[in-house]
């Protein structure tokens, strides 16, 4: 396993299982899967409503299931849903995770959004399009001030954000005791973000990127549409590009700016094969190729839409197959 640095001197796993979208029989399935292959990062939350088959997994697997495996040998992250009263919810929503993954800490507590919503709470948050979200500048410094508490206590190792924009980030340091280990955003070489993992990585705070395979798979013709290709392809509106192993070349290529990735699948195979990134490098070709590949297309937005740069939706998620979306 290659592992990157945290501002905390720890250190995380360069590949972790996506866990969004995973449920039942297949959620165990695959955190049981991945953790026998190697990975020892798992990335969950308490919106995905799937924390206690990934305990079960997890418990599976250092109770016997995998010999010689500690608990301190697997990261786990899990984030926190944000709601009017956010800063009152943030130990408790933390109770309840840690109750459901069977586990005494966490290794990385995230604010899951820089938003808040007026209903739901942190262990029941909405789960529709529908419902209002706000910016949560207000009760940002709050949130933040329970957050710290958390790592003071001894019940996480390291806090962060996710999809935090630079601005956002700004504001949290200004007032932070603790700055942010990471911040957690979408990351793949349809939605770079340079400019982003550049300012945090000045900060020192490491990025860790889900939905890191964007959306392969899929073919992007000159007309800006998109329609089903093969797994080994990846097209732009500039140029063709082909890969032998495309989710590998786009996984590696993650890794090799500096970024942990965390790829979702449900698939054995697949698990297994976005784990085999570690042990080599991109070409310079390839490097370059895969760093212009236009145009840049955001798939989500506050936590519910996937959306192409014309603003409809880029595709269902139930019509996804093994597309890791977060």
């Amino acid at each position: 396993m290659t592992y990157f640095p945290l501002n905390t001197g720890a250190k995380i796993p360069a590949v972790g299982l996506g866990t969004w979208q995973s449920d039942g029989a297949s959620c165990k399935l695959a955190v049981q899967t991945a953790l026998e292959v190697g990975y020892r990062h798992l990335d969950c939350a308490h919106l995905y409503g799937n924390e206690i088959e990934v305990g079960q997994a997890l418990g599976a697997a250092l109770n016997g299931g995998i010999p010689g495996l500690r608990r301190e040998d697997v990261f786990v992250t899990s984030k926190f849903w944000c709601t009017t009263d956010t800063s009152k919810r943030v130990e408790m929503a933390l109770t309840v995770s840690l109750k459901n993954l069977g586990v005494s800490y966490l290794d990385l507590y995230l604010v899951h959004w820089p938003v808040s919503s007026q209903v739901g709470d942190a262990t029941d948050p909405p789960g529709n399009a529908t419902t209002e979200l706000k910016k949560m500048s207000r009760r940002l410094k709050s949130i933040w001030r329970a957050m710290e508490a958390l790592v003071e206590r001894g019940k996480v190792r390291a806090i962060g954000v996710s999809n935090f924009g630079i601005s956002q980030i700004q504001e949290v340091v200004s007032f932070a005791r603790i700055i942010p280990a990471v911040n957690q955003v979408e990351l793949h070489p349809f939605w770079r973000q340079d400019e982003l993992v550049k300012f945090c990585q000045s900060k020192g705070i490491h990025v860790s990127a889900h939905t890191p395979l964007g959306f392969p798979g899929a073919r992007l013709g000159s007309s800006g549409n998109l329609s089903s290709m093969g797994d080994d392809e990846v097209e732009t509106r500039s140029q063709p590009i082909v890969f032998s192993r495309s989710r590998s070349v786009i996984l590696r290529w993650g890794v090799q700016r500096g970024t942990s990735v965390l790829p979702r699948s449900l698939k054995p195979e697949r698990i297994k094969s976005n784990f085999d990134i570690l042990n080599w490098s991109l070409s310079d070709e390839d490097w370059n190729s895969v760093n212009t590949m236009e145009p840049q297309l955001r798939l989500i937005v506050s936590n519910q839409s996937y959306l192409g740069e014309n603003g409809r939706p880029l595709q269902a998620v139930n019509e996804m197959d093994d597309v890791d979306f977060h």
